[in-house]
């Protein structure tokens, strides 16, 4: 059967084309700027073996665990009243909603994926938590964004608050609109049985180690494309369009230009609350089981952002913030330290080299369990 090549519908053959054109202007860009691609590629390389990889894996591990394991059912029964009258939601889904408050930005999207993959909410209540489940964590809030770029740790405290202030109150409107069209219950899919500890260990570490060699890569890929997109158009990366341009397509980076700048710090939650273009990315590459509403994912974004926002001003009329923090500066590598690169260099080979044990081992044991049943 012959692959057809060009699509029936419109919209699909216009963002083929987009898409196409795209990948030839990057395929010029690396080839005519190569040493701003590496240098690009290295930030990103940096950043995911100093920061992410030590601050998000064990949380996306837990956050699998959860689900395998059946905690979300044993626990969400504490966070019952809360999760199913305030926030419309199954039971099982308390524990994926607390953890993507504090675990970081795949997190929420990788619980969300069990649950629905175990059968403990419909597809419309997954991507309805999506709007709300994603957020950045403690460890880059408050370590690098307060302590490394603001010298303060309450900065940090102050976005973490806003950012968890504002999820939830979009988790509680679309509540409020979910009571009616759609009643509270549980997948109509049969939901699987609860695993055994090991096996669970296991498959969570697996999926942790496969959500964070993902989430890697995207970083890297879209802190070398950046700055080529910037250096072809000449737009210095300082000034305010390269700030905004950043913001958009990463987070960090765009942190990192918002401190430099002396901004207000209510621009940082707008950029931690919009999340950037390689956050959205990480949370599709994550969620592989359900479509996703990316339409609805944007929307809440961008009031997310502006929420938060709005929410980080208010906090600054009632907190005084020593202005000191906003003349001292760290640069902005300085919370890469040797021994995190290198722990986490060791982490990330030994994640792949554990996804290649596991796929194989996990092979073996389905080909024995169907060799038992013949």
């Amino acid at each position: 059967m012959t692959r057809k090549i060009y699509y029936s519908k419109k919209t699909d053959m216009l963002l083929f084309l987009t898409v196409t054109l795209l990948f030839a202007a990057v395929c010029i860009g690396v080839l005519a700027m190569p040493k701003v691609s590496v240098d690009g590629a290295r930030s990103g390389l940096m950043y995911s073996f100093g920061v992410l990889i030590p601050s998000l894996f064990p949380f996306m591990f837990l956050s699998n665990f959860e689900v395998e394991y059946g905690i979300s059912s044993k626990v969400g029964r504490v966070l019952a009243p809360f999760t199913e009258k305030v926030l419309y939601l199954p039971s099982e889904a308390g524990v994926t909603v607390l953890l993507s408050l504090i675990g970081g930005f795949p997190v929420g999207a990788v619980g969300t994926s069990a649950l629905y993959k175990q059968g403990k909410i419909t597809e419309k209540q997954a991507q309805r938590m999506l709007c709300f489940c994603v957020n950045s964590g403690p460890a880059f809030l408050i370590s690098v964004v307060g302590a490394e770029l603001y010298d303060s740790e309450l900065i940090g405290i102050i976005l973490l608050t806003a950012q968890i202030l504002s999820s939830l109150i979009i988790g509680i409107v679309l509540g409020l609109f979910a009571r009616k069209k759609e009643p509270l219950q549980k997948s109509v899919r049969n939901a699987q049985n609860k695993i055994e500890f090991a096996p669970a260990f296991i498959i969570s570490a697996k999926n942790a180690c496969a959500a964070t060699v993902n989430l890697c890569a995207l970083v890297v890929l879209f802190s070398s494309f950046s700055s080529i997109f910037l250096t072809a158009l000449k737009i210095d990366g300082d000034s305010l369009i390269g700030i905004i341009i950043k913001s958009v397509l990463e987070v960090t980076d765009g942190c990192n230009c918002i401190s430099d700048a002396h901004l207000p710090i209510y621009f940082t939650s707008l950029a931690v609350g919009w999340s950037g273009i390689c956050v959205h990315f990480q949370i599709f590459a994550a969620v592989e089981n359900f479509k996703v509403n990316k339409t609805s994912f944007v929307l809440a974004r961008i009031f997310n952002g502006t929420l938060s926002a709005a929410l980080t001003f208010a906090a600054t009329l009632f907190v005084v913030i020593d202005n000191e923090v906003f003349s001292n500066f760290v640069e902005s590598e300085s919370y890469f330290s040797s021994s995190s690169f290198y722990g986490s260099l060791a982490l990330f080979i030994s994640s792949i080299l554990f996804l290649i044990f596991m796929n194989t081992y996990i092979r073996g044991l389905l080909n024995h369990d169907k060799c038992i049943q013949e």
